[in-house]
């Protein structure tokens, strides 16, 4: 039986209370997940059913709120919808939790301090869901899920005792987190590396230090459209290998006209690899122990770039 229930409105985080991206959500009967239960979600306004790729099926925080608790739909709880222009990402630690005692797995507190970010109990007090603003590299399975996008995450709002009740920045640790977790064979054995080691180095993304570009997304994107090898930038920027030995090679090439419009930000570089479709499952892969594709193939670049963009340089300025 569940025991999730419509959040109190004041214990959900502000940060997602003021997105218009609520469904409400139903619990049906199913063969198809562990616990025999689906939760299928729920349009607020009408009824039917809401979908991760239909926005005119969400609502606001006080729309589902209100539909849950005032109206005669059959609902039993909220639920937020991430997407890919917002930063929020959803972790749910699996069976990790006494529901009598409170009393939670050393691994499981070893993540939940990792990522310090607003944390609620969730499945029947079981298991545990922290929120983080930041991009996974990808997604993850049992005993931790990680998922951003594409999936609607139900919302307790039952915060778990001396945790963040805000939602915080946490890419670093993020990645830290499935680093250890793709590389081990037990939640133990991912929390003993993650015990161990430095959070920012290890999650961390290769940067050059020193250069200061500070240009948006939108204007990297449409100066290297347009410079001085735009035409290069554009097919690299659509996926396209072509006049290059590999899709390695092609991404590295991609990465470094990246460092030179960004300044060598490493982050920046990550998030614009992201938005262009050069992404694909290998980009986040492991390639080492320790060492994931992106960041392989970020810092080839950056060894190879010495110039940087200068927007002061730009005619017209002065």
């Amino acid at each position: 039986m569940l025991n999730e229930h419509i959040p109190d409105w004041e214990t959900v985080p502000e940060a997602l209370r003021k997105r218009e991206q609520w469904v409400c959500w139903r619990a049906v009967d199913t063969d198809d997940s562990a616990d025999g239960i689906w939760l299928t979600p729920i349009d607020p306004a009408t009824g039917e059913r809401a979908t991760f790729d239909d926005e005119m099926t969400w609502g606001s925080f006080e729309d589902a709120y209100t539909a849950a608790t005032t109206s005669e739909m059959d609902v039993n709880g909220l639920a937020f919808y991430p997407t890919r222009e917002d930063p929020f990402t959803g972790v749910v630690l699996g069976s990790c939790r006494d529901p009598k005692t409170g009393d939670l797995d050393d691994w499981a507190q070893t993540v939940i301090e990792t990522l310090d970010s607003y944390t609620e109990i969730v499945s029947g007090g079981q298991s545990i869901r922290i929120i983080v603003a930041g991009q996974p590299p990808s997604w993850t399975s049992r005993p931790i899920n990680i998922c951003d996008a594409e999936f609607h995450i139900p919302i307790t709002g039952e915060q778990l005792s001396s945790t963040s009740a805000t939602i915080t920045e946490r890419t670093a640790a993020l990645r830290a987190v499935y680093k250890a977790w793709k590389g081990a064979t037990d939640p133990a054995e991912a929390a003993a590396t993650l015990s161990a080691v430095d959070i920012q180095e290890f999650g961390g993304l290769p940067s050059e230090s020193g250069v200061d570009v500070d240009l948006s997304d939108t204007t990297v994107i449409e100066r290297a459209q347009y410079g001085p090898a735009g035409d290069v930038f554009r097919r690299l920027w659509t996926g396209s290998s072509a006049g290059y030995a590999s899709q390695t090679e092609a991404d590295v090439a991609f990465c470094s006209q990246l460092a030179y419009w960004t300044g060598g930000d490493g982050e920046q570089m990550e998030q614009l690899v992201r938005q262009s479709d050069r992404h694909r499952a290998r980009w986040v892969r492991l390639v080492s122990e320790d060492t994931l594709y992106d960041e392989r193939t970020i810092e080839q670049a950056l060894e190879l770039v010495d110039d940087y963009h200068d927007p002061q340089s730009e005619p017209g300025r002065l």
